[in-house]
């Protein structure tokens, strides 16, 4: 390798190291994203300290997109619901609707051994959305809820909790939605 190769080499790992690096999560940024505690008027109970449960990260890519990840799981002795929310900001519509687009590939291949069934006439929103349940024993489980919206993405997976009622599952989700896509 020549001394003009080590050094483009080099340059080329320190631009693709940097291209994707983490940030602080600010309070601002908890708002984007679906969290347990607003299941509660929903008729979910959570026990004092839920919150140690709770992981928030946040990645900022050098185009400028920015993505919110929030993932509540409890030890199984809680019996409380999985909770997995994503909010993106793009910088093109078609990067969120691409992103959109695998995390419904995603869904789909995390969930193999369920049943799933798609609903998307349950709850719409945005450019392009998808709705389903999970099923167990033809019974809903859980539930999926992805979408795009001009520039931004969100993706919203619960376990062990789901809303029967589009309304009220609508009543929970667009206030983060709203606050999410007006951010474009």
């Amino acid at each position: 390798m020549t001394k003009l190769t080590r050094v483009l080499y080099l340059v080329l790992c320190a631009f693709a190291l940097s291209a994707c690096t983490s940030a602080d999560v600010e309070e601002g940024d908890r708002d984007l994203v679906l969290r347990v505690g607003q299941l509660e008027p929903y008729g979910l109970s959570l026990p004092e300290g839920f919150e140690s449960h709770e992981r928030f990260r946040k990645e900022q890519w050098i185009d400028g997109s920015m993505v919110i990840d929030y993932e509540f799981e409890a030890p199984a002795n809680l019996q409380l619901p999985y909770v997995s929310s994503m909010a993106e900001l793009h910088s093109t519509n078609a990067d969120a609707c691409a992103s959109y687009s695998m995390g419904n590939f995603g869904f789909s291949i995390g969930t193999s051994d369920a049943d799933v069934s798609i609903r998307d006439d349950f709850y719409e929103f945005g450019d392009e959305s998808r709705f389903a349940f999970m099923m167990f024993d033809g019974e809903p489980v859980g539930m999926y809820f992805g979408m795009c919206s001009g520039r931004t993405a969100f993706m919203l997976v619960m376990g062990g909790f789901y809303f029967e009622d589009s309304e009220l599952f609508a009543e929970l989700v667009e206030p983060v939605l709203d606050r999410l896509v007006s951010m474009q």
